[in-house]
């Protein structure tokens, strides 16, 4: 901006608003767009940047996410039976009734993560962090 304008680019976005809540908009718009994708037949989304997401009342079974992020995601109501979670980064995620029967979540990362009527029971979990930090066999 001009120095006749009064305004300099550092107080236009001197809260962080860009920087806080930009990455989470451009995220959830991916997140949308999975979801259309996955709808006409696609599987296959490896190594998406996933982070803060909102995903709710939603189908993504058989899917493979492989190495994507979904650190501080909120998932409630989402199917992913049989779903490829290697590697995954679900960080301080927030998961409620999420289906994970047989998923397999080898190498994934869920420290913090907040699990309400969700169960591990039948997922793969070898060398998965756990939620209390701890490494499964």
């Amino acid at each position: 901006m001009s120095a006749s304008s009064g305004r300099s680019s550092d107080s236009f976005d001197k809260h962080g608003f860009l920087s806080r809540y930009a990455p989470a908009i451009i995220n959830q718009n991916r997140a949308n767009q999975m979801l259309a994708d996955y709808g006409r037949g696609r599987r296959d989304f490896r190594r998406l940047d996933l982070r803060g997401i909102t995903l709710e009342d939603v189908n993504l079974a058989g899917a493979d996410l492989s190495g994507s992020d979904l650190s501080n995601a909120t998932l409630t109501n989402v199917d992913l039976t049989d779903t490829k979670l290697i590697e995954v980064q679900l960080i301080n995620a927030e998961l409620t009734e999420v289906q994970l029967h047989q998923a397999n979540l080898s190498r994934a990362n869920l420290r913090g993560a907040k699990l309400t009527r969700t169960s591990l029971a039948a997922a793969t979990l070898r060398g998965t962090v756990l939620p209390n930090g701890r490494l499964s066999d």
